[in-house]
């Protein structure tokens, strides 16, 4: 795959699966009807805020994921395949809210005090993000070595050599030598330079001879050349 793809679709899963489990951990997980009135407890609710907690980290492992290099970026590939996994067992397992916290709810829209508590599908899209940033992570711990980097960019620019590669740094010891023979080092070896020789044979062109004097004749008035 080309490392520049491979690097876009690795922070992209990240930072989708972390908006996916925020957007999921605030919407209802679990119902609970009494007999005339009924309430909702979001993931957020249920978990304590653990579920809403563990899709800020993914976001931060995006962002984090943005600056690092190299070794960096696989380990943070690493922690963000833990932080997935822990994800999906949050929505896996579907944690129930607390009876207590329940029951002060419901009496605050009714009196009743016993209730009946139903789930919806909502933690399945949360286990859908935890998988996701996992894919993500996987794809990061195996691609992230070849991905390009700013130093490549600038790398590119630099003049290449007869076999197409980056050409070789001179040797300052070189250049000084160089200097000592009376050469200049800094102009290069361009026949199109305007410092060139224009003769490659090295041979001067011809001057013009200059044309004589005239002298003039002071008894004729004319003046004649010799």
């Amino acid at each position: 795959m080309n490392p520049a793809r491979s690097r876009f679709l690795g922070l992209a899963g990240v930072a989708l699966a972390g908006l996916l489990a925020l957007v999921t951990s605030a919407q209802p997980w679990w119902r609970a009807e009494g007999s005339d009135a009924g309430v909702t407890f979001t993931g957020t609710d249920a978990t304590a805020g653990l579920s809403q907690a563990l899709g800020a980290v993914a976001l931060a492992g995006f962002l984090l994921g943005l600056t690092l290099r190299g070794r960096g970026r696989q380990v943070l590939a690493g922690l963000l395949g833990l932080l997935g996994i822990a994800i999906v067992v949050v929505g896996g397992f579907r944690f129930r809210p607390d009876p207590e916290a329940v029951r002060a709810r419901l009496q605050q829209v009714s009196l009743a005090t016993e209730y009946a508590l139903t789930g919806t599908p909502w933690p399945i899209g949360y286990v859908a993000a935890g998988v996701l940033l996992l894919a993500a992570a996987v794809l990061i711990l195996v691609t992230a070595p070849s991905w390009p980097t700013r130093s490549d960019r600038f790398r590119r620019g630099r003049p290449t050599g007869p076999a197409g590669g980056v050409a070789a740094e001179p040797d300052p010891i070189d250049l000084w030598k160089a200097m000592d023979s009376g050469a200049d080092p800094t102009v290069a070896d361009d026949p199109d330079s305007p410092t060139s020789d224009p003769d490659p044979g090295g041979a001067e062109p011809a001057q013009p001879e200059p044309a004589e004097p005239a002298h003039r004749d002071p008894g004729s008035g004319r003046s004649e050349s010799r």
